[in-house]
């Protein structure tokens, strides 16, 4: 009888070490779980309307082709705080041009608040002023918008799409597919003004899509 409670009692702490490593394996797998979430960033699926807003001013009189520029989510949800960065790919101010402004320009990455850089193309939709005027400029430019064969895009080189917003006047917009391989969308603002302005403040409605890039050999 004494042998047996004496085996019990050596049985004990063999089980007890191997309950201490299972608790240790299943705080270990509960620690990398938030590292596995993190590591697959949210999708962006087809036509997702995403909301930013200028950080910085947008102006014919200013930027120059080149120049980046930068705007913060603010929706949806699953991308807000997110940063849409682009590029000025063209600046003309009026006052050189017979009066009428034209600045091209393209959003094309996103960058989450991880890091992770997305490449996107993004058409715009709508946007407000700084002052909350919906589709116009700073200098109150009303903007209309529809699709058209963009010329900019073939003469850029970039074949993909134009996306066009023309103010002042009746307005007129330009953009369309150009190729089936498109890839990036433009985004032009016309304005029969001496510059056309955004300020900071001023919020964009894109519709975005997932780019792929072309990645030389």
């Amino acid at each position: 009888m004494t042998s047996n409670r004496t085996l019990k009692r050596r049985g004990r702490p063999g089980r007890e070490v191997q309950r201490r490593r299972l608790l240790a394996l299943a705080a270990l797998l509960l620690l990398a779980l938030p590292a596995a979430l993190r590591s697959a960033p949210p999708e962006i699926a087809k036509d997702t309307e995403i909301t930013v807003r200028l950080t910085a001013p947008v102006s014919t009189e200013t930027n120059q082709k080149g120049d980046r520029i930068t705007a913060m989510v603010v929706a949806p949800d699953a991308f807000r705080g997110a940063v849409m960065e682009g590029e000025i790919r063209e600046s003309k101010s009026g006052n050189k041009f017979k009066g009428k402004s034209t600045l091209l320009f393209a959003f094309q990455t996103l960058v989450l608040k991880d890091g992770t850089q997305i490449p996107v193309s993004s058409d715009v939709k709508s946007f407000t002023n700084s002052k909350g005027q919906q589709n116009t400029d700073e200098e109150g430019f009303l903007v209309e918008k529809k699709n058209n064969l963009g010329k900019m895009a073939a003469a850029s080189g970039i074949g993909a799409l134009i996306g066009g917003l023309a103010a002042g006047g009746k307005g007129a917009a330009i953009g369309a597919g150009v190729g089936a391989g498109a890839a990036l969308i433009l985004v032009q603002f016309g304005a029969k003004a001496p510059n056309i302005r955004l300020d900071p403040g001023s919020e964009i409605v894109l519709s975005v899509n997932p780019r792929r890039e072309n990645k030389q050999p």
